[in-house]
């Protein structure tokens, strides 16, 4: 599973294209929300729904569109970062993405395999969707890494990105001095 470092990192580098960097600092936080449900040790229950999730964020929408246009901005972003979360653990480890529609909770995985023999190239793809019916009991405890190797190897890609964007503007502008 995506861990918290991972999930920040590219909530981090998503809201930072729209907003202020201080400001997707506590932005990308939304990233996390999903796994509260870990506090109730409940983990991927209702808070990784999709189909659950449509509602708030459609009448936050709706509000911030016709009550105070400038906040449309944000909510679409939180929207955006929050969805991101739950697409994430989708590919990861059966997630609940349409419960109350279905008690069932999916995972999507993706590869594609290569060989390069002697005889050329071969390329094996491998796409399935596994289900299993969702499991909300309380458990006596739920763990899960909060910082995994992929969490760092996605945050030192988001910070080498920002990094090179921060050095190639710093570029621009000197140039037009």
């Amino acid at each position: 599973m995506p861990d918290a470092l991972a999930h920040y990192a590219l909530s981090y580098l998503i809201a930072s294209r729209m907003v202020k960097p201080k400001h997707a600092l506590l932005i990308a936080l939304i990233g996390l929300l999903p796994d509260i449900d870990s506090l109730f040790r409940i983990h991927r229950w209702v808070t990784h729904s999709l189909t659950l999730a449509i509602i708030p964020i459609s009448v936050a929408l709706a509000i911030a569109f016709f009550m105070n246009y400038r906040y449309l901005k944000y909510l679409a972003l939180a929207s955006t970062i929050y969805v991101l979360h739950v697409i994430l653990d989708f590919f990861t480890a059966p997630t609940p993405i349409l419960w109350p529609i279905t008690d069932q909770a999916y995972m999507f995985n993706v590869e594609l395999s290569g060989i390069v023999t002697e005889d050329g190239i071969g390329l094996t793809p491998n796409i399935s969707i596994f289900s299993e019916t969702a499991d909300f009991t309380q458990q006596s405890a739920v763990n899960g890494p909060l910082i995994s190797t992929t969490g760092v190897i996605v945050a030192i890609g988001v910070v080498v990105m920002l990094l090179a964007e921060w050095l190639v503007k710093g570029s621009y502008l000197r140039r037009q001095r």
